[in-house]
């Protein structure tokens, strides 16, 4: 009887103890969440000479974001956008207007769940399923494009790990890429991206990013881009340097190798920091150029979004030069662009870009501008005209 009795205590004080285990973590999966609400204001305007009538967007977008705490590992994300026209004095696509009445701002009215995962996190390893943000490098290759008002994500499985010392490991496999346009491109795609840091100033990047079946003007196309980047700072000096290779096919039968370089080098001058590059979309002789389908594209070739595709099978090359400097809490960022082709070597034109940025604590105010001047040969060869792009934006968090 007293064995009887001592078994029952036991199990008792058992379950009582695992009940309150489980309540605890479910108490702290409810509560060590959090609920973020932020919203973007954007007034845009896109003038592009000889075309139709200037384009001006009001346009909202609000975003709530819920995390939950961690239970056993355990946690999930839930991320929902709105974008909001106030005004719809421009073409989008898909907003009743041609382009033939206004030009071109893609910033479309869209609900939608922008992120929504479950996530694992174990032995300095996270694992995430669902849609979800991805965000490789310097988002040249692989990003969300957070700069328009519907951000691009991914519905995939990854995984990132830092169990190896200096290293982060990124793997993921997605079939489908939800973007900035609103559309679904339901593409079969795997990213592996491998970065070891040898120092605090000095980090190497290996990478492969494939893509099948993903659908474009022409057909579906397989993408295989395999590279090597690396960034650092030696003696004041900053730099970045890539050089990747990228094999495309069609489904006509096409079969395209073509090569991407990306070097700059960036120094303090007084309060001024002040950096020159090189990028390029390199050609298979003029038959198909290097592309990113999957970048963000409009950080890079100039803010005017003239080449945010390149600039056709010939390729396209950027000489360029930007400084950045903080003046009374306000930061300026001025920047240059030379372009040409990268098969031949043609001249493409040239842009400037101005841009002025405010934090007010959870608040922001941002102005952005951006001129590109089209060259003759831009404007007979790849229908490129002079284009002029002007943002105001305002932005909460809260």
């Amino acid at each position: 009887m007293k064995k009887t009795l001592l078994a029952t205590s036991i199990a008792s004080i058992a379950l009582s103890s695992a009940l309150s285990v489980q309540a605890q973590s479910f108490d702290e999966f409810v509560k060590g969440g959090s609920v973020d609400l932020n919203f973007r204001y954007r007034v845009e305007s896109a003038d592009v000479k000889g075309g139709a009538d200037a384009a001006l967007a009001n346009t909202l977008k609000s975003r709530a974001t819920i995390k939950t705490g961690n239970m056993y590992g355990f946690s999930a994300l839930v991320e929902g956008d709105n974008v909001f026209q106030l005004t719809d004095d421009f073409y989008d696509k898909e907003n009743g207007n041609t382009k033939a009445d206004y030009d071109l701002i893609l910033d479309q009215e869209t609900t939608q769940l922008n992120q929504a995962y479950l996530q694992f996190d174990a032995a300095d390893t996270s694992i995430k399923a669902g849609n979800q943000r991805i965000v490789l490098d310097n988002q040249r290759h692989v990003g969300g494009v957070a700069f328009r008002q519907d951000e691009a994500t991914f519905d995939a499985i990854s995984v990132s790990t830092k169990a190896l010392a200096n290293t982060t490991v990124f793997a993921a496999v997605a079939n489908n890429r939800n973007t900035i346009t609103n559309d679904n491109t339901e593409e079969d795609i795997r990213l592996l991206n491998v970065k070891y840091a040898i120092d605090k100033d000095l980090s190497a990047s290996v990478f492969y990013y494939g893509i099948s079946d993903s659908p474009t003007t022409n057909g579906l196309v397989d993408y295989d881009t395999f590279g090597i980047r690396s960034t650092g700072a030696i003696e004041g000096i900053s730099f970045e340097a890539e050089l990747v290779t990228q094999n495309k096919t069609t489904a006509a039968g096409g079969d395209f190798d073509s090569l991407y370089y990306h070097v700059n080098a960036g120094t303090k001058l007084g309060a001024v920091k002040a950096t020159i590059g090189y990028e390029a979309f390199g050609s298979d002789g003029g038959d198909a150029a290097f592309a990113t389908p999957l970048g963000t594209n409009h950080k890079f070739f100039g803010w005017s979004d003239v080449f945010l595709g390149g600039a056709g099978n010939d390729g396209i090359q950027d000489f360029y030069a930007s400084g950045v400097s903080m003046i009374s809490g306000i930061k300026v960022v001025g920047q240059f662009h030379n372009f040409s082709t990268a098969e031949g070597g043609d001249p493409l034109g040239n842009e400037i870009g101005l841009m002025v940025d405010k934090s007010f604590g959870t608040y922001g105010a941002n102005f952005k501008v951006a001129q590109y001047f089209a060259s003759d040969y831009a404007e007979n060869n790849v229908s490129k005209a002079d284009t002029t792009k002007i943002w105001l934006t305002a932005s909460a968090k809260f």
